[in-house]
């Protein structure tokens, strides 16, 4: 929590005709909060096994091409922009756009940066507002993990219901699954866990990040066969330097679809 301590200083002045008057300054001195002070120690070794938090939070920029589109994201902001053949997605901080306009827009709206939410995993879930419980460990598939849940604080995102289980190698601490619940911004919670294997990692700037992403059929405790084809990332690249904020302006003639229902 923030502290603030107040320093009351008294300044005597002497006027001419020998009478005194006094006032009270106040002096607010404010203590930072560090990013990290909410991180239980499973969910920080999992983040030290990629290279570290406060390595994440100095990157400015991350891109990369997965199924046909070409992704860039401000990752200080989260401003987001979305290229696929013929059509255009973004965020530019307070509205999410879409060009050309879209009939589609409802949907585009509710998985604009999903991609880009399972990609930038374990980081994306050591933001403020975020609590950890560490559910000790697990087996899947013949190997035992270390699970940690993850939840979120009312109002914080877009789907404050959803909850997320990282599991990560006992030895290593890399995360190798995430279980999660979605709701994607509406609905009540539920029980039914989504399951993705993560492959292929590789550091970029001192962080460590996948290559592919693998959905799996998971029911009743038993994870079953692969859920299509994994999803690969290519052209992966980061940077401390910030990108072109004109990349993520919406254009003249762009479909404003931040409140679709509306």
């Amino acid at each position: 929590m923030k502290k603030t301590l107040f320093l009351s200083l008294i300044v005597t002045l002497m006027a001419c005709e020998g009478t005194k008057t006094e006032s009270t300054t106040e002096v607010v001195v404010k203590e930072e909060v560090s990013k990290t002070d909410h991180h239980i120690e499973a969910i920080a070794k999992v983040f030290n096994a990629h290279g570290g938090f406060d390595k994440w939070t100095d990157l400015k920029q991350l891109s990369y091409e997965n199924g046909g589109q070409k992704t860039l994201v401000e990752l200080q902001n989260r401003y987001t922009r979305i290229d696929a053949e013929g059509q255009t997605v973004g965020f530019d901080g307070d509205h999410v756009w879409v060009n050309p306009p879209s009939e589609n827009a409802p949907r585009q709206r509710m998985r604009y940066n999903l991609m880009f939410y399972f990609y930038a995993f374990p980081f994306v879930i050591g933001d403020p507002g975020i609590t950890y419980e560490d559910l000790g460990q697990k087996e899947l598939m013949g190997k035992t993990y270390n699970g940690v849940k993850v939840s979120y604080g009312d109002g914080v995102g877009d789907s404050p219901k959803d909850n997320y289980i990282v599991y990560s190698d006992p030895e290593t601490n890399q995360m190798h699954w995430l279980m999660y619940t979605a709701t994607f911004g509406g609905g009540e919670a539920s029980d039914r866990y989504s399951l993705i294997k993560y492959d292929g990692w590789k550091e970029f700037e001192g962080v460590i990040l996948p290559s592919s992403l693998q959905w799996y059929q998971y029911r009743d405790g038993v994870v079953g066969e692969p859920r299509g084809g994994a999803r690969v990332f290519e052209n992966i690249q980061v940077s401390k330097e910030f990108p072109a904020m004109d990349n993520f302006s919406m254009p003249e003639g762009a479909q404003d679809i931040t409140n679709p229902a509306s």
